[in-house]
């Protein structure tokens, strides 16, 4: 047994010790749904070879707990945190005089540890509640965004691409259009989620600028083309370096054109992130994106007229229900549409053998 006293031990090994048998099953627990949101598009977080998440997260984890520890060493120590109005923080008060009480020496921290973890009931001790508040929810407040954007500045994109974009002065020609200027804040953000097709445009915004699907699709287009124009490095840190070359106006063939589609060069810009070694962590995506691989190849092939099931094979490589898998393939047929076969089977061929995409 290690006692729950030894958190305010004197000997920080000593008090570490007690403080992760208490708060890390809780914290860990708390913390892998936004986790997952942030770095992998809502898919489980493993590691490649053992039990626990991909060593981003792992290290994100391993940071809360260090921070927790070193902010209730201080509290322990004296004096306790204050709110703003100059008063202790009831909460952190509660939990160092129990830590620091008699009855704490013959209180099991492992035990304590896995009653964190669990939702708290009527009969749970004020301390244990106070600890659930101030060692796991507190430092987990808006973590999913923190996540976003400490990674996304690690990968040399913008901390806030919203406010470069509303306010930067390079930005100021995109910020003539409305239209132009909301499509952009969405793409990037949406970019930043890991959203699949973070290029359609939603039927709200459509419908706050009264544009229709193929106007929408047209604009979006044009958007993008306008921000690699005016900003290349912001373009390619926030949005990823397109593997084709944008056009410098929009297709006017209409048979070059689906209406119910997005723009070709949107299109292949959705696939290819889906695909694209490129654009993503390898490790934390990589079956992911094979899966996508093989259901883009299933649909290419019932397209170029040959045999083929994609329902099936999204339902086998990417664990989807049939009806998600039906939803799924219906969208990636509109782009395949877009893009073209032949260009499609030649990204899924250049993307599976490691070759940059075309």
């Amino acid at each position: 047994m290690r006692p729950l006293s030894h958190v305010a031990d004197r000997d920080d090994a000593i008090a570490f010790a007690a403080f992760h048998a208490l708060v890390a099953p809780a914290l860990r627990a708390a913390a892998r749904r936004p986790l997952c949101r942030a770095r992998h598009a809502g898919v489980a977080c493993r590691a490649p070879a053992e039990p626990g998440g991909c060593a981003d997260c792992e290290a994100t984890i391993d940071d809360l707990l260090l921070d927790g520890f070193a902010r209730l060493r201080s509290a322990v120590a004296g004096p306790i945190p204050a709110t703003r109005s100059g008063e202790p923080v009831r909460e952190m008060a509660l939990l160092c005089g129990h830590l620091t009480s008699p009855q704490a020496r013959d209180e099991d921290a492992a035990a304590f540890g896995r009653r964190l973890a669990r939702a708290g009931g009527d009969d749970e001790p004020a301390w244990l509640r106070a600890a659930r508040a101030q060692l796991v929810h507190y430092p987990l407040r808006h973590l999913e965004e923190r996540v976003r954007r400490a990674d996304a500045v690690r990968r040399g994109a913008s901390a806030r691409p919203d406010r470069d974009l509303r306010q930067a002065a390079w930005a100021a020609p995109l910020r003539a259009d409305p239209a132009v200027l909301d499509m952009l804040v969405l793409a990037v953000f949406r970019v930043r989620r890991g959203v699949t097709e973070p290029f359609e445009v939603p039927d709200d915004l459509r419908d706050r600028h009264g544009l229709t699907r193929p106007d929408a699709a047209r604009r979006m287009g044009e958007a993008l083309r306008a921000l690699r124009g005016t900003n290349p490095a912001f373009f390619a840190a926030n949005i990823g370096e397109p593997p084709f070359e944008v056009p410098a106006a929009p297709v006017a063939d209409p048979q070059e054109r689906l209406d119910t589609a997005v723009d070709r060069e949107i299109a292949r810009a959705s696939m290819c992130r889906l695909v694209s070694a490129r654009l993503g962590d390898q490790r934390r995506r990589a079956d992911r994106r094979t899966g996508y691989r093989a259901v883009i190849a299933a649909v290419c092939a019932v397209g170029a007229g040959r045999s083929g099931d994609p329902v099936a094979v999204a339902t086998r490589n990417l664990g989807l229900a049939p009806r998600s898998a039906r939803h799924l393939v219906r969208r990636l047929a509109i782009l395949v549409a877009a893009a073209g076969v032949d260009w499609s089977e030649q990204l899924i061929r250049d993307a599976t053998t490691g070759r940059s995409p075309i």
